[in-house]
């Protein structure tokens, strides 16, 4: 199990349709808070554990955030594709980072 802290950037949901059924999951991008601004994207998969972690944590872009994940790995056809899957989301209380757009500076 890992963890990392950073700013949410993205929230979106994707429907994935296979023979299987039909699946949800969400992707989250957060921006690490470091001098090299390191860009991660993690999945929350299933109907279930989004409406867990939707509904008690209840993300938006712009706060700070610590996730705990684990590395998904599987192989296709001879090449293996990885994940960052989601396993607890921790907001962190009144850490809200406005994005300051170019249209708007500061001055």
């Amino acid at each position: 199990m890992y963890t990392i802290r950073g700013k949410i950037t993205n929230i979106e949901d994707q429907q994935i349709n296979t023979d299987k059924g039909d699946f949800l999951k969400k992707l989250v991008t957060i921006e690490e808070i470091t001098d090299f601004k390191n860009q991660y994207q993690f999945e929350i998969f299933g109907e279930e554990k989004i409406n867990l972690i939707e509904h008690s944590k209840k993300l938006s872009q712009g706060q700070i955030v610590d996730i705990d994940f684990y590395i998904k790995s599987r192989e296709y056809k001879g090449r293996f594709y990885n994940s960052l899957m989601v396993k607890d989301v921790r907001v962190k209380e009144g850490q809200i980072i406005e994005n300051i757009t170019s249209d708007n500076p500061p001055f």
